[in-house]
C-alpha cells in the first residue's frame, strides 16, 4: 500500500475508521484493509504496539438518532475481593481491588450509556437505575485489540442495538494496555457489572453481549462472576470473539491473505496477548498461563450453564475461536457469515439487518424457552 492509499484509508470521512453502518465495503476498501492491517502487525513486531495504536475517531450521532451519556461508576461497597486458583493471577487481582478500595487506581471508571430516541429521553438515559422493575438492558464490551477502545468508534453500532432491542446500553470504558495491563479491563467491566446490579438491575435481566476482544473480556467476567458465586446475566452474544489468547487457531494462517488480523506468535513480547498480559513474573511459563480461563475463556467453564450466541466470518483470523467456542458450549448458537473477515463482519446493511435480527430473536427469546 502506497503512503496516499494509507492515508486515504485512515481518512475518517471514507473509511471503516467513520464507524460501522451500513455503507457495504468495497472489494478496493477490503483490500486496503488487509494490507493496512498486516503493515501495522509488522510495525507493531518491529517497533511494539505504542508505535501503531492510532486515536480512534468520535463519530457524530445525531440527537434525533439516540443519546449518549459518560457517567461515572465505582466499586460497591459490598463487591467482594477476588478469589481465584491460580497465584499469580490472585496477586494480580488482588492488587487491583485493593488500589480501587483505597482510591489508588490511577484514571477512575467510567461507561457510556446510549439509548435510541425510541427507547428514552436524554434524563431517563443519564439516571443509571432501572426505569421499572422489569427492565433489560445490555452490558455491550467493546473490542480493540486489548490496546484501544473502540467504545466511540462503535457508537453506530450499540446505538443500532439499543434501536433494535428496544434497551438502554451500557458501555464500560475499559482501561488498556500496554498502560493498564491484564486483569484491569476484567476488573473495571467485572465492576460495571456489579454496580448495575447494585444500582437495582436484576442480573438475570441483563445481556452481556462482546465484540473480538471485548468478547474475551465478556466471557472472562462471566467466568469470573461464577468464581465468585454471584449472580450471572441471562445470556450472551460474541461477535468475531478472541477466546484462545494462544493463538493456536489454523485460521490464523488459513485466513491470514483475507483478513486485516496480523499474525505475531503468543511467545513474542510484541505480540497482542503478550501487551496485554504484560511483564511476565519470574518463573512463570506464558504460555501455559495464556490459557488460564481468564484470559482465554475457551479453556473455563463458560460451556456451562448460559444461553450462548456466537457470530463469526468465515475469513476471519479469529474463525476456529468462534467454532471450538461453539463446540465446547453444547447449547450455543453459532451463526457463520459467508465471506466475511473481521473488519466486514459489521459492515453492509444487509449484513448488519441479519445480525440484528439474529440478536434480536435470542435476546427477546425467553430463557426456558
Amino acid at each position: 500500500m502506497d503512503s496516499e492509499a494509507a492515508k486515504q484509508f485512515l481518512n475518517p470521512d471514507i473509511s471503516m475508521m467513520q464507524g460501522v453502518g451500513d455503507m457495504e465495503v468495497t472489494e478496493e476498501e477490503n483490500t486496503l484493509a488487509i494490507q493496512m492491517g498486516h503493515i501495522v502487525t509488522a510495525k507493531a513486531l518491529e517497533s511494539g504496539v505504542d508505535a501503531v495504536v492510532p486515536t480512534m475517531p468520535d463519530p457524530e450521532i445525531p440527537v434525533s438518532v439516540g443519546q449518549f451519556h459518560i457517567v461515572p461508576y465505582a466499586m460497591p461497597a459490598a463487591q467482594q475481593p477476588y478469589v481465584v486458583d491460580d497465584p499469580v493471577i490472585q496477586a494480580r487481582l488482588t492488587r487491583v481491588y485493593e488500589q480501587e478500595q483505597t482510591g489508588e487506581l490511577e484514571e477512575p471508571n467510567s461507561m457510556v450509556v446510549a439509548c435510541a430516541s425510541s427507547v428514552c429521553t436524554s434524563e431517563q438515559a443519564l439516571d443509571v437505575k432501572p426505569q421499572s422493575s422489569s427492565e433489560r438492558i445490555v452490558l455491550y464490551v467493546c473490542g480493540g485489540g486489548f490496546v484501544s477502545s473502540d467504545t466511540a468508534l462503535l457508537k453506530w453500532h450499540y446505538m443500532r442495538v439499543s434501536q433494535e432491542l428496544g434497551q438502554r446500553v451500557f458501555v464500560p470504558r475499559y482501561h488498556v494496555a500496554p498502560a493498564h495491563v491484564f486483569p484491569r479491563a476484567i476488573h473495571d467491566v467485572y465492576t460495571a457489572f456489579m454496580y448495575l446490579v447494585n444500582q437495582g438491575f436484576q442480573a438475570q435481566d441483563i445481556t452481556v453481549l462482546g465484540i473480538s476482544a471485548g468478547a474475551n473480556i465478556a466471557l472472562a467476567v462471566v467466568e469470573l462472576l461464577r468464581i465468585q458465586k454471584e449472580p450471572e446475566p441471562s445470556r450472551i452474544v460474541v461477535v468475531a470473539p478472541c477466546v484462545d489468547l494462544t493463538l493456536s487457531m489454523d485460521s490464523w494462517t488459513r485466513n491470514h491473505d483475507k483478513c486485516v488480523l496480523g499474525y505475531i506468535p503468543a511467545d513474542n513480547p510484541h505480540s497482542m496477548p503478550r501487551v496485554y498480559y504484560g511483564d511476565v513474573e519470574s518463573g512463570v511459563d506464558v504460555l501455559a498461563m495464556l490459557r488460564h480461563p481468564l484470559l482465554s475463556p475457551l479453556f473455563g467453564r463458560v460451556h456451562t450453564g448460559l444461553p450462548l450466541q456466537i457470530h463469526s466470518g468465515t475469513c476471519d483470523a479469529l474463525a476456529d475461536d468462534a467454532v471450538a467456542l461453539a463446540q465446547r458450549v453444547p447449547h450455543a448458537e453459532l451463526i457463520t457469515y459467508p465471506g466475511r473477515n473481521h473488519y466486514t463482519i459489521l459492515r453492509g446493511k444487509q449484513q448488519l439487518d441479519a445480525m440484528y435480527a439474529h440478536m434480536r430473536r435470542f435476546i427477546q427469546t425467553p430463557c426456558s424457552e
